[in-house]
Protein backbone atom coordinates (compact mmCIF):
# COMPACT_ATOMS: atom_id res chain seq x y z
CA UNK A 1 0.00 0.00 0.00
CA UNK A 2 1.15 2.97 -0.99
CA UNK A 3 1.51 6.29 1.07
CA UNK A 4 -0.12 8.50 -0.46
CA UNK A 5 -3.21 5.86 0.08
CA UNK A 6 -2.31 5.01 3.63
CA UNK A 7 -2.74 8.78 3.81
CA UNK A 8 -6.06 9.21 2.19
CA UNK A 9 -7.24 6.28 4.42
CA UNK A 10 -6.58 7.82 7.41
CA UNK A 11 -8.18 11.37 6.41
CA UNK A 12 -11.40 9.45 5.23
CA UNK A 13 -11.47 7.64 8.56
CA UNK A 14 -10.87 10.35 10.67
CA UNK A 15 -13.80 12.53 8.90
CA UNK A 16 -15.85 9.48 9.48
CA UNK A 17 -14.94 9.52 13.05
CA UNK A 18 -15.88 13.31 12.80
CA UNK A 19 -18.83 12.88 11.50
CA UNK A 20 -20.16 10.07 13.67
CA UNK A 21 -19.44 12.18 16.45
CA UNK A 22 -21.40 14.95 15.27
CA UNK A 23 -23.96 12.85 14.01
CA UNK A 24 -24.39 10.89 17.66
CA UNK A 25 -24.25 14.19 19.29
CA UNK A 26 -26.73 15.79 17.42
CA UNK A 27 -29.22 12.69 17.98
CA UNK A 28 -27.90 12.66 21.51
CA UNK A 29 -29.05 16.91 21.96
CA UNK A 30 -32.14 16.15 20.08
CA UNK A 31 -33.06 13.27 22.42
CA UNK A 32 -32.79 15.09 25.72
CA UNK A 33 -34.57 18.18 24.29
CA UNK A 34 -37.45 16.27 23.38
CA UNK A 35 -37.32 14.58 26.65
CA UNK A 36 -37.63 17.60 28.75
CA UNK A 37 -40.36 18.80 26.07
CA UNK A 38 -42.18 15.56 26.52
CA UNK A 39 -41.82 15.18 30.37
CA UNK A 40 -42.58 19.17 30.90
CA UNK A 41 -45.82 19.15 28.74
CA UNK A 42 -46.65 15.50 30.80
CA UNK A 43 -45.78 17.64 34.30
CA UNK A 44 -47.70 20.51 33.34
CA UNK A 45 -50.41 19.29 32.16
CA UNK A 46 -51.20 17.99 35.78
CA UNK A 47 -52.33 20.60 36.42
CA UNK A 48 -55.87 20.76 34.61
CA UNK A 49 -56.81 23.72 32.60
CA UNK A 50 -53.79 26.21 32.00
CA UNK A 51 -53.31 29.05 30.03
CA UNK A 52 -50.48 31.22 28.84
CA UNK A 53 -49.67 32.78 32.16
CA UNK A 54 -49.03 29.39 33.81
CA UNK A 55 -47.16 27.95 31.12
CA UNK A 56 -44.52 30.80 31.04
CA UNK A 57 -44.49 30.53 34.94
CA UNK A 58 -43.71 27.11 34.27
CA UNK A 59 -41.12 26.91 31.36
CA UNK A 60 -39.05 30.47 31.47
CA UNK A 61 -40.83 31.69 35.72
CA UNK A 62 -40.60 29.85 39.05
CA UNK A 63 -40.99 26.37 37.72
CA UNK A 64 -37.89 26.31 35.71
CA UNK A 65 -36.48 24.16 38.11
CA UNK A 66 -39.52 21.94 38.37
CA UNK A 67 -38.96 21.61 34.75
CA UNK A 68 -35.45 21.03 34.76
CA UNK A 69 -36.60 18.04 37.66
CA UNK A 70 -39.23 16.64 35.39
CA UNK A 71 -37.24 13.76 33.78
CA UNK A 72 -36.32 12.50 37.45
CA UNK A 73 -40.18 13.70 38.50
CA UNK A 74 -41.55 11.60 35.69
CA UNK A 75 -39.14 8.43 36.71
CA UNK A 76 -40.22 8.97 40.32
CA UNK A 77 -43.95 8.71 38.96
CA UNK A 78 -43.23 5.31 37.58
CA UNK A 79 -41.91 3.67 40.83
CA UNK A 80 -44.95 5.12 42.97
CA UNK A 81 -48.43 4.16 43.48
CA UNK A 82 -51.05 6.25 40.92
CA UNK A 83 -50.91 9.98 42.26
CA UNK A 84 -53.72 11.31 43.45
CA UNK A 85 -52.64 14.87 43.83
CA UNK A 86 -54.95 15.41 46.74
CA UNK A 87 -54.86 12.54 49.03
CA UNK A 88 -56.72 11.51 52.65
CA UNK A 89 -54.72 10.10 55.37
CA UNK A 90 -56.42 6.83 54.21
CA UNK A 91 -54.92 7.03 50.86
CA UNK A 92 -51.82 6.54 52.97
CA UNK A 93 -50.09 3.30 54.26
CA UNK A 94 -50.84 1.82 57.30
CA UNK A 95 -47.56 3.07 58.95
CA UNK A 96 -47.16 6.25 57.50
CA UNK A 97 -50.81 7.53 58.65
CA UNK A 98 -49.55 6.27 62.16
CA UNK A 99 -46.49 8.73 61.88
CA UNK A 100 -48.67 11.58 60.70
CA UNK A 101 -51.32 11.12 63.52
CA UNK A 102 -48.27 10.72 66.11
CA UNK A 103 -46.79 14.36 64.39
CA UNK A 104 -49.95 15.94 64.52
CA UNK A 105 -50.56 14.82 68.30
CA UNK A 106 -47.15 15.52 69.41
CA UNK A 107 -47.40 19.08 67.81
CA UNK A 108 -50.62 19.68 69.10
CA UNK A 109 -49.48 19.07 72.72
CA UNK A 110 -47.35 21.71 72.24
CA UNK A 111 -49.23 24.11 70.45
CA UNK A 112 -49.08 27.21 73.11
CA UNK A 113 -45.57 26.62 73.40
CA UNK A 114 -45.08 26.71 69.57
CA UNK A 115 -47.25 29.23 68.86
CA UNK A 116 -45.60 31.43 71.69
CA UNK A 117 -41.86 30.92 70.21
CA UNK A 118 -42.92 32.34 66.97
CA UNK A 119 -45.18 34.88 68.27
CA UNK A 120 -42.03 36.45 69.86
CA UNK A 121 -39.56 36.06 66.89
CA UNK A 122 -42.23 37.08 63.73
CA UNK A 123 -42.19 41.09 64.88
CA UNK A 124 -43.26 42.74 61.22
CA UNK A 125 -41.83 40.14 58.92
CA UNK A 126 -44.26 38.48 55.86
CA UNK A 127 -43.76 35.01 56.74
CA UNK A 128 -42.33 32.61 58.64
CA UNK A 129 -41.00 28.93 59.03
CA UNK A 130 -39.74 26.98 62.04
CA UNK A 131 -38.12 23.44 61.30
CA UNK A 132 -37.42 20.60 63.26
CA UNK A 133 -35.89 18.19 60.48
CA UNK A 134 -35.91 18.87 57.25
CA UNK A 135 -35.21 15.92 54.83
CA UNK A 136 -34.85 13.29 57.34
CA UNK A 137 -32.33 15.65 59.04
CA UNK A 138 -32.67 17.16 62.08
CA UNK A 139 -32.41 21.01 62.35
CA UNK A 140 -30.82 23.32 65.19
CA UNK A 141 -33.62 25.05 67.00
CA UNK A 142 -34.17 27.04 70.23
CA UNK A 143 -37.72 25.44 70.57
CA UNK A 144 -36.31 21.96 72.27
CA UNK A 145 -39.16 19.23 71.33
CA UNK A 146 -36.93 15.96 70.90
CA UNK A 147 -40.22 14.19 69.59
CA UNK A 148 -40.54 16.04 66.73
CA UNK A 149 -36.86 15.76 65.99
CA UNK A 150 -36.64 11.83 66.15
CA UNK A 151 -36.18 9.69 63.33
CA UNK A 152 -39.56 8.12 60.96
CA UNK A 153 -39.60 5.72 58.41
CA UNK A 154 -41.98 8.16 56.05
CA UNK A 155 -42.34 11.39 57.52
CA UNK A 156 -38.80 13.75 56.41
CA UNK A 157 -39.74 17.08 57.19
CA UNK A 158 -41.37 18.67 60.38
CA UNK A 159 -41.72 22.36 60.76
CA UNK A 160 -44.37 25.28 61.22
CA UNK A 161 -44.92 27.79 58.96
CA UNK A 162 -46.70 31.15 60.05
CA UNK A 163 -48.39 33.58 58.12
CA UNK A 164 -48.74 37.68 59.50
CA UNK A 165 -52.15 39.09 58.96
CA UNK A 166 -53.36 39.37 55.48
CA UNK A 167 -49.95 37.93 53.91
CA UNK A 168 -50.10 35.08 51.20
CA UNK A 169 -47.87 33.23 48.65
CA UNK A 170 -47.66 33.60 44.79
CA UNK A 171 -48.94 30.27 42.80
CA UNK A 172 -45.85 28.41 42.71
CA UNK A 173 -44.84 24.44 42.01
CA UNK A 174 -42.59 22.55 44.47
CA UNK A 175 -39.56 20.72 42.78
CA UNK A 176 -39.39 17.10 44.21
CA UNK A 177 -42.21 14.50 43.76
CA UNK A 178 -40.68 12.12 46.23
CA UNK A 179 -42.52 13.29 48.80
CA UNK A 180 -45.78 14.73 49.73
CA UNK A 181 -47.07 17.98 51.28
CA UNK A 182 -48.84 16.69 54.60
CA UNK A 183 -50.45 20.21 56.59
CA UNK A 184 -52.55 20.76 59.06
CA UNK A 185 -53.73 24.21 60.89
CA UNK A 186 -52.56 23.94 64.33
CA UNK A 187 -55.19 27.51 65.16
CA UNK A 188 -58.45 26.54 62.94
CA UNK A 189 -60.20 30.12 62.26
CA UNK A 190 -63.19 31.06 62.93
CA UNK A 191 -64.93 31.06 59.10
CA UNK A 192 -63.10 32.73 57.06
CA UNK A 193 -63.43 32.44 53.18
CA UNK A 194 -60.49 34.50 53.31
CA UNK A 195 -57.52 31.64 55.00
CA UNK A 196 -57.29 28.55 52.40
CA UNK A 197 -54.47 26.96 50.14
CA UNK A 198 -55.65 26.61 46.70
CA UNK A 199 -54.29 23.48 44.50
CA UNK A 200 -54.83 23.71 41.10
CA UNK A 201 -58.63 25.05 40.95
CA UNK A 202 -59.22 23.67 44.21
CA UNK A 203 -59.78 25.73 46.96
CA UNK A 204 -59.37 24.44 51.16
CA UNK A 205 -61.04 26.38 53.79
CA UNK A 206 -58.65 25.77 57.11
CA UNK A 207 -62.11 26.23 59.19
CA UNK A 208 -63.63 23.16 57.16
CA UNK A 209 -61.14 20.57 58.04
CA UNK A 210 -57.38 21.75 59.66
CA UNK A 211 -55.55 18.72 57.47
CA UNK A 212 -54.92 19.02 53.62
CA UNK A 213 -52.23 16.28 52.12
CA UNK A 214 -51.12 17.14 48.57
CA UNK A 215 -48.68 16.99 45.87
CA UNK A 216 -46.53 20.04 45.92
CA UNK A 217 -45.30 20.42 42.40
CA UNK A 218 -48.45 21.27 41.06
CA UNK A 219 -49.08 24.33 40.88
CA UNK A 220 -50.75 26.38 44.37
CA UNK A 221 -50.69 29.32 46.82
CA UNK A 222 -51.30 29.64 50.83
CA UNK A 223 -53.65 32.71 51.50
CA UNK A 224 -54.02 34.23 54.93
CA UNK A 225 -56.91 37.26 53.86
CA UNK A 226 -57.14 37.86 57.93
CA UNK A 227 -56.16 40.11 60.49
CA UNK A 228 -54.78 37.48 62.70
CA UNK A 229 -51.74 34.75 61.93
CA UNK A 230 -52.28 31.67 60.44
CA UNK A 231 -50.45 28.47 61.75
CA UNK A 232 -50.00 25.39 59.79
CA UNK A 233 -48.16 22.42 61.01
CA UNK A 234 -45.53 21.95 57.95
CA UNK A 235 -44.87 17.69 57.07
CA UNK A 236 -43.21 15.84 54.54
CA UNK A 237 -43.62 12.06 53.86
CA UNK A 238 -42.07 9.63 51.17
CA UNK A 239 -44.33 8.48 48.78
CA UNK A 240 -46.66 5.59 48.95
CA UNK A 241 -44.43 3.52 46.40
CA UNK A 242 -43.49 -0.66 46.29
CA UNK A 243 -39.62 0.46 46.40
CA UNK A 244 -39.97 2.50 49.53
CA UNK A 245 -36.60 2.11 50.49
CA UNK A 246 -35.11 3.44 47.49
CA UNK A 247 -37.27 6.85 47.68
CA UNK A 248 -35.95 7.31 51.74
CA UNK A 249 -32.59 6.51 50.06
CA UNK A 250 -33.27 9.51 47.79
CA UNK A 251 -34.69 11.52 50.04
CA UNK A 252 -31.34 11.19 52.27
CA UNK A 253 -29.14 11.83 49.22
CA UNK A 254 -30.86 14.80 48.50
CA UNK A 255 -30.42 16.09 51.74
CA UNK A 256 -26.87 15.15 52.06
CA UNK A 257 -26.36 17.34 48.84
CA UNK A 258 -28.46 20.60 49.54
CA UNK A 259 -28.97 20.76 53.40
CA UNK A 260 -26.33 23.38 53.88
CA UNK A 261 -28.43 25.36 50.89
CA UNK A 262 -31.87 24.44 52.07
CA UNK A 263 -32.20 28.19 52.96
CA UNK A 264 -32.50 28.96 49.19
CA UNK A 265 -36.15 27.24 48.91
CA UNK A 266 -37.74 29.13 51.44
CA UNK A 267 -35.87 32.28 50.25
CA UNK A 268 -39.34 34.18 51.04
CA UNK A 269 -39.53 33.31 54.12
CA UNK A 270 -38.05 34.35 57.62
CA UNK A 271 -36.06 31.69 59.11
CA UNK A 272 -36.71 30.86 62.85
CA UNK A 273 -34.96 29.02 65.25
Amino acid sequence: MSKKLRKQIVHLASFAVVAFLIYSNTLLTLGLILMFVACGVYDLGRNGAVDKHIVKKYFLGGGRNTWVLSPFNTLIDLLCKPNKHIYQLHDLPDACNREVRQVIEISLRHKFEIIRHLESRMHNNKRGMLFFQWYGRSSSTQLNIPALQQPFAYVKTVGVSVFNENQSTSFHFGPLRLMLRVLYNISPPLHNEGVYIQVKQEKHYWHDQPLFIFDDTLLHASYNNSSGKRYCLFIDIVRPSPVHRLLSGLVLLFSKLVFGLRRMFYKNWKPIE
